[in-house]
């Protein structure tokens, strides 16, 4: 009796579990389920947020063309070799419960990407970049495995609770392509082994996040790097630029500054030159004059001598002697010939009369006459005769100079008035 009873226990509880199991799913979308679809051409990229799709044509999966196994048999265009590439499906569902998780299985031929309230959550057989209306599938799908479905489980978060559009996009590999199929099954589970194969897929989807995330970081960080390169080697190029520039700049400033010096050179010494030459004319010249004024000076001697002796002269014309004896004395009063010597002799000796008055303002008119002669190197002889003077009041003239200007008798007079 006891055995009995545990027999039926076994029982029930084995039809208990394969109860569960058995409600543990629910196919909330079938294979040969209506959907609505346009194959009438290319669709904007945002037909994927078209809630309203009444007008669109339906019929049952699989849907498509070339393939026995469809349903309903899609339009591709006018031209076999330019087949439109991209096809359209819609359809609304109503989530009232939540499922633990949900499986997806898509049966296409060529690539599929779909989407759930807008929000694309598969991509299938497709490249990993954004999705166009001419977008091709990666590859062609070929024999049996057009009529294979691939499965893809989610978590429950991707259904809304209500209603909800999913929306499908079909590619082909290539415009040539013969046939087409789509169908789509959606299965709602409890099943703590499907819902055990979500969180493992889940946490396998954020453990992949985590390491795209890090390749991102990294990527970012050396794209950062390469950023703070090319920035440095742009301020480093730009400043070899501007030292290149500035070196070239100094260089020509260098060569500028050198050709000024050199011009300036070669100006100061085409003036030195010229000036030489001057002085040597103005010399020249000088000599001409002084030696003119001297003749004047020791013409004017000859007349003194001259009215010496017409004086010693006894005759009977008197007046006529004493005419021509006040017409010596006329010239011999005249100091004309002494202005033009000095007013010459100062301008080639670089104002001598002045300086002289100016250091030593007690000097009389013949003293400076003595000192520009002595200047001359005249001897003494000769300075005697032009001042109408005996050689010996010359050498008393000299010493009453020293005296003057406070010159020891070591002090040599014509040095003191050449370094004047």
């Amino acid at each position: 009796m006891k055995d009995l009873r545990f027999i039926n226990f076994v029982i029930v509880l084995i039809l208990t579990i394969q109860t569960n199991n058995l409600f543990s799913q629910e196919i909330l979308i079938k294979n040969e389920d209506s959907w609505h679809y346009y194959d009438k051409g290319y669709l904007e990229n945002d037909w994927i947020n078209i809630t309203d799709f009444s007008n669109w044509k339906s019929g049952k999966s699989p849907l498509g063309y070339g393939d026995k196994k469809n349903n309903t048999t899609l339009y591709y265009g006018e031209d076999k070799e330019k087949k439109h590439i991209s096809k359209y499906f819609k359809k609304r569902i109503f989530i009232n419960k939540k499922y633990g998780g949900f499986e997806i299985k898509i049966q296409k031929d060529d690539g599929a990407v779909v989407y759930i309230n807008g929000k694309e959550i598969i991509k299938d057989n497709m490249p990993n970049s954004t999705i166009t209306n001419t977008t091709l599938a990666m590859s062609t799908i070929k024999n049996d495995a057009e009529h294979e479905f691939t499965q893809h489980f989610f978590d429950y978060s991707i259904f809304n609770e209500g209603e909800n559009i999913i929306s499908v996009s079909i590619h082909q590999a290539y415009e040539k392509s013969s046939d087409c199929i789509f169908s789509l099954e959606l299965i709602g589970h409890n099943n703590p082994e499907v819902l055990s194969l979500i969180l493992d897929k889940k946490n396998k989807t954020n453990e992949e996040l985590e390491h795209k995330i890090k390749d991102l970081n990294t990527k970012f960080e050396y794209e950062k790097v390469l950023l703070q390169k090319e920035s440095l080697e742009g301020t480093n190029y730009n400043l070899k630029i501007l030292v290149t520039l500035i070196s070239v700049l100094f260089i020509i400033s260098l060569f500028g500054y050198y050709f000024i010096i050199d011009n300036s050179k070669k100006r100061r010494l085409i003036k030195r030159e010229k000036i030489k030459i001057l002085n040597k004319e103005n010399q020249v010249k000088d000599k001409i004059i002084i030696s003119l004024s001297t003749n004047l000076l020791h013409n004017k001697q000859y007349f003194k001598e001259i009215k010496a002796d017409l004086k010693g002269l006894k005759t009977s014309e008197n007046s006529a002697l004493k005419s021509i004896i006040n017409q010596i004395d006329q010239v011999l009063e005249r100091d004309e010939e002494w202005n033009i010597l000095k007013n010459h002799f100062n301008a080639v000796h670089d104002n001598f009369y002045d300086k002289l008055i100016a250091k030593h303002p007690e000097i009389t008119e013949t003293e400076l006459r003595h000192c520009m002669f002595i200047k001359l190197h005249l001897h003494t002889k000769e300075i005697a005769r032009i001042l109408l003077i005996d050689p010996r009041s010359v050498q008393t003239g000299r010493y009453r100079i020293k005296k003057k200007m406070n010159l020891g008798e070591n002090e040599d007079l014509r040095d003191y008035l050449l370094n004047l």
